[in-house]
């Protein structure tokens, strides 16, 4: 027995000293397979492609990769940059407007415009391969994307998230594997120190691995063993900030009167109306009229106007309209031609700038209506060039508006909320001859639910809200046929109501009254002091920039000191009220 214990212990010895000898250890770590994949192989990247990483995603497009510039599809610059790109395949260009730079590329030219200025890179700014957009990352860059590029193969990191992400630092030297196996193939060497990004959450954990990313964009698993505790870091680069936009913020409340011109000679009329009015500080004559589909305008400027407006502390910022004066023009067919045609567009920029300049306005008032859906996209890029150049020339660009509804989203208010000054808001004409439906012009309810909906879409210190200083008589025969009989300014209404029984009605926040006459039924909701003082309190609540009338001339004596007192003061518990008899 004691022998066969001896020659154990000598095999045993003999072992041990084979091991020392060979550098060996019995109880050495399993290092797992050392074959290493190529990262090539690893994520297969066509030719002329590169691989996208988003954050911790693998993005579901490639790059291009040409020129040695990495190019982004427009579809995901839109969705996640900036939709201020704007294509048009039929001049196969690429716009792109900054809150001061308007730039034309041509794909896979050198040659651009800024501002209608010629330049020229060092590599094509837009590729277009078929028929999709894509934008140098280059240029991306200098708007305040930021990338991170490795090659073999071609991929580009970018960050996008501003949220901190999940960390671990590498113990020891460790390889990042293809599976959760310690004979999946080797794709990274990491030293020690090395920061790796735990993603999706680490994923599912088998045989002791994790799922990591290194910083140059290699995904796959390490053994969570090799790793150290985890933390929170930051994001390795800057997160994307879009472009601000700044505005021309008019010194306290605006109170705007628009005039309805036909003529040059219209100092008078002004001297008339702000005599009567001396709360207004805004007034926006209908000087120009669109005339024809080359962008060109009829005008009724006047310099005394201007001269007698500057004289008085009184801005002017002249209303552009795209009307059908004297037969010339089709709000809907025309406006499209121009506004579609980049050529005539900024032909039509071009001839409001020339009017600013020549009359010295203090701003411009767009009053395009009667636009159909196909115009719209076209129409905020009227805009945003139209802003680019007021920016450049201190001039304020306010825009009128229907109130915001699902059947005039194309208007945009949203985007004109951030690139003009001011959003105006025509708060009147619920009712219209067109609808084969009496009613109010602007009812209390829907002039409240107007304003939620725009403040909700713009910044209320964006918004001037428009009111009415007129209403309709309607005529309803037997039969069911409804006509306007006439439209009537508020100086005009006591004579029409004379003598006749008026209710108030809480929900319209107006008074009412009905008669009938030679078996005819006239019907009316009054705009009044009592109807304005309420939706000037309901504007005041929701925070807006100031108040807009159509028309000066229209109101009674006194509408306008009562319009500021009750935008500027709280009298909500007095309009929460039936007005006293």
């Amino acid at each position: 027995m004691r022998e066969c214990i001896r020659r154990a212990g000598c095999i045993g010895l003999m072992i041990l000293c084979f091991a020392v000898l060979t550098g060996c250890s019995l109880f050495a770590k399993d290092e797992g397979s050392k074959v290493v994949m190529q990262l090539s192989d690893y994520y297969d990247v066509p030719d002329g492609k590169a691989l996208i990483i988003i954050d911790e995603t693998v993005y579901d497009k490639y790059a291009l990769f040409a020129d040695g510039m990495t190019y982004i599809d427009l579809d995901t610059v839109l969705e996640m940059y900036s939709h201020r790109f704007f294509p048009v395949e039929s001049e196969n260009t690429l716009y792109f407007t900054t809150p001061t730079a308007v730039y034309d590329f041509t794909p896979d030219s050198k040659h651009f415009e800024c501002n209608g200025e010629p330049s020229e890179a060092n590599v094509p700014i837009v590729k277009k391969l078929g028929g999709m957009y894509y934008v140098a990352t280059a240029f991306l860059e200098q708007l305040g994307i930021t990338y991170r590029f490795e090659d073999n193969p071609a991929r580009l990191l970018i960050t996008y998230s501003k949220d901190q992400f999940l960390c671990m630092d590498a113990k020891t030297d460790t390889p990042i594997r293809a599976g959760k196996d310690l004979q999946a193939d080797r794709i990274k060497e990491l030293k020690t120190g090395d920061r790796l990004r735990v993603i999706d959450g680490g994923g599912i954990r088998e045989n002791g691995f994790i799922k990591v990313q290194s910083e140059d964009g290699v995904r796959g698993y390490a053994l969570q063993d090799d790793l150290g505790e985890s933390y929170y870091a930051d994001p390795e680069f800057a997160p994307y900030k879009e472009e601000e936009y700044t505005h021309i913020d008019v010194d306290g409340r605006i109170y705007l009167g628009w005039q309805l011109m036909y003529t040059t000679d219209n100092v008078g009329i002004l001297k008339e109306h702000l005599a009567a009015a001396p709360e207004v500080n805004v007034v926006s004559p209908t000087w120009f009229f669109l005339d024809g589909t080359n962008g060109e305008f009829i005008s009724y400027a006047s310099h005394e106007y201007m001269d007698y407006a500057h004289e008085k502390g009184v801005s002017v910022w002249a209303t552009y309209k795209n009307d059908t004066i004297e037969g010339h023009f089709s709000c809907t067919e025309d406006s499209h031609t121009i506004l579609s045609s980049t050529t005539k567009r900024r032909a039509m920029i071009d001839s409001i700038m020339d009017t600013v300049r020549e009359y010295g306005l203090d701003g411009i008032n767009i009053d395009f209506e009667m636009l159909k859906l196909d115009s719209g996209v076209y129409f905020v890029q009227f805009l945003r060039e139209l802003s680019v150049r007021c920016r450049l020339n201190n001039i304020v660009l306010s825009v009128d508006n229907y109130i915001p509804e699902a059947y005039n989203a194309y208007y945009d208010i949203k985007e004109q909320g951030k690139i003009v000054d001011y959003v105006v808001i025509m708060g009147y004409d619920q009712h219209t001859a067109g609808l084969g439906e009496s009613g109010s012009v602007s009812s209390l309810d829907w002039f409240t639910n107007a304003l939620t909906a725009t403040v909700e879409l713009a910044p209320p210190e964006r918004v001037v809200m428009g009111v009415p200083f007129y209403t309709r008589l309607w005529r309803e025969e037997n039969g069911g046929n409804v006509a306007v009989e006439a439209t009537i300014g508020m100086r005009e209404t006591s004579g029409t109501i004379s003598g006749k029984e008026l209710t108030w009605r809480e929900s319209n926040g107006q008074y009412y009254s009905e008669w009938s006459k030679k078996g005819k039924l006239y019907r009316i909701w009054i705009e009044d002091e009592e109807s304005l003082k309420r939706k000037a309190d309901a504007s005041r609540a929701a925070g807006v920039k100031g108040l807009a009338a159509w028309k000066l001339g229209d109101e009674t004596p006194g509408t306008w000191e009562l319009l500021k007192d009750y935008l500027e003061n709280d009298h909500s518990a007095e309009c929460a009220l039936p007005p006293e008899d």
